[in-house]
């Protein structure tokens, strides 16, 4: 089964803003035509450029303890976007389904949310909150590579300066406009790219945790429809209205439970699909930051020590955003066990309590995220992390200061 979006479908996809503007990177395909084509190529192109021009900068610089941190700062960072690339390449089918798979899990509980005004602004929220993440970060990456880029015509005017890797071997006196436009347009394309893949993947569990949420809330509301009458209209009307109520609470409580089952299924794709782009996210993502504090700290130069400091908030930023995301969702399926006990039980059918204990007995297994299918993804992984980072920092301090 061909499960590749075209460009219609993407359209009516939730993940619409993050699938088509991984198109216009040329890494998501919406059916063969010349002109991704071209983009492809284009990508594939800059981020060939980058892997050559970073390795041939460091091999000419290596020995030169300040200037070898600044350019493997920004090596490691292009060379994580090539390699997310690759990886997002390499497995596009798996996102392909991921996309198909979550727009057949948001419409399960569609219904219910257009009966309850409550539930239909989870939903609502949980949409706006992926976009506007979406384009938040997007433009917080590009304001950053836009930096990168002006600084050598504002703070060197008169010097021939390049916006990332100094060409040594000929002191960029050779092909200065081509190298200045190739390191501009790569360093924009990439890190767009590796951007944008992880915004998909925060997109994703955000829309998994509203999803959640709904089914906690629809779990609270299974109540017997003796319990919400009157307490004298009960007695009268108890032995006509059990029976019927039972069998409501029963068929709600069965389709909630399917409704979780498909839920597991599918954070169990996100998984298998998340688990390379998270892990290398997160070691990248380290050795970065350490790099990143290192230049801000003790660079001679006004101009790295401010471009350094600011983008201190990329690699940071792009740990804290699986972490929360995963944090979210890991919270929200330790709310449904909670809601479970909340559901009127105490006087319900002994069917009612065995369908009950299905659920009882998934929803008490942590659902975490991991990265690599080993380190979890969560808030204190992100305090791990960072330091881990500082760690590094230290040791780079330790080796400078000798």
């Amino acid at each position: 089964m061909n499960d590749n979006l075209s460009w219609t479908a993407s359209g009516k996809s939730v993940l619409k803003l993050n699938i088509r503007h991984l198109w216009v990177l040329g890494i998501w395909e919406l059916g063969e035509t010349s002109l991704f084509t071209l983009q492809s190529i284009i990508a594939f192109g800059m981020g060939a450029f980058i892997i050559v021009d970073r390795a041939v900068a460091v091999y000419f610089i290596w020995g030169n303890f300040e200037l070898t941190t600044l350019v493997l700062l920004i090596t490691f960072t292009g060379g994580s976007g090539v390699l997310k690339m690759a990886v997002f390449v390499y497995n596009r089918r798996q996102y392909h389904t991921l996309a198909n798979q979550l727009d057949e899990l948001l419409s399960l509980q569609r219904g219910s949310c257009s009966e309850d005004p409550d539930l239909a602004a989870i939903l609502v929220s949980s949409h706006r909150k992926a976009a506007r993440l979406t384009k938040g970060l997007l433009l917080l990456m590009l304001s950053q590579t836009l930096l990168w880029i002006s600084v050598p015509l504002v703070a060197y005017p008169e010097e021939s300066r390049l916006p990332f890797v100094q060409h040594q071997w000929d002191n960029n006196n050779h092909f200065y406009g081509i190298s200045y436009i190739v390191q501009c347009l790569s360093a924009v394309w990439v890190s767009q790219i590796s951007l944008g893949v992880d915004c998909l993947f925060a997109a994703v569990m955000i829309l998994v945790a509203a999803q959640l949420e709904i089914l906690v809330n629809r779990l609270l509301n299974v109540r017997n429809e003796v319990d919400l009458m009157d307490k004298e209209t009960a007695v009268f009307e108890k032995k006509e209205l059990d029976s019927k109520s039972d069998q409501n609470m029963y068929d709600d409580l069965c389709i909630c439970i399917k409704t979780h089952q498909n839920i597991l299924r599918f954070v169990a794709c996100l998984q298998d699909t998340m688990s390379p782009i998270a892990m290398t996210q997160f070691v990248m993502s380290v050795v970065i930051a350490c790099m990143a504090l290192f230049q801000a700290t003790y660079s001679e130069e006004f101009s790295a020590v401010l471009k350094c400091a600011s983008f201190l908030t990329i690699p940071v930023g792009q740990l804290y955003l699986y972490c929360w995301a995963a944090t979210n969702v890991t919270a929200q399926a330790e709310a449904v066990s909670a809601a479970i006990y909340s559901c009127s039980w105490v006087d319900a059918s002994e069917r009612f309590k065995r369908a009950l204990r299905i659920i009882i007995s998934r929803s008490q297994k942590p659902l975490v995220l991991t990265a690599g299918h080993l380190y979890p993804i969560d808030k204190e992984a992100f305090l791990t992390l960072v330091n881990a980072s500082y760690s590094y920092y230290a040791l780079l301090s330790q080796m400078y200061n000798r």
